[in-house]
């Protein structure tokens, strides 16, 4: 089961369209005006987190500037303190390297699940 639950919420946005389907727990990019997409480039910079599933052309929730949330929705392996970025699936990842954008950072992981903060 997916979960992406809001410890303490940031600001989350609620406009625009997705161009195509996105999943709860994948970061989006911005790709035109009012426009999202899933983010599979670590060089490019994030909106945010979808907050559920969403198919193509519809407006999606976005948790974005901030906040702590717990995922499942991660890769590779992420340990306490760790800058993270999206993959190359649109999910969290630890790895940092030059001219990646950092999304988030890792707070915990227990059990599978990410405890982050954007």
């Amino acid at each position: 089961m997916v979960i992406l639950y809001p410890n303490h919420r940031g600001l989350a946005y609620g406009d625009g369209y997705m161009q195509s389907a996105g999943a709860c727990g994948q970061f989006v990019k911005l790709v035109g005006n009012d426009l999202f997409a899933v983010n599979t480039d670590p060089e490019a910079k994030s909106f945010g987190v979808l907050i559920k599933d969403y198919k193509a052309g519809e407006m999606p929730g976005i948790f974005c500037m901030g906040g702590v949330y717990e995922t499942d929705v991660h890769e590779g392996t992420i340990n306490a303190g760790n800058d993270l970025k999206v993959s190359e699936n649109g999910k969290l990842t630890a790895g940092i390297e030059e001219g990646d954008e950092i999304v988030a950072r890792a707070i915990s992981i227990s059990s599978g699940t990410l405890k982050f903060r954007l």
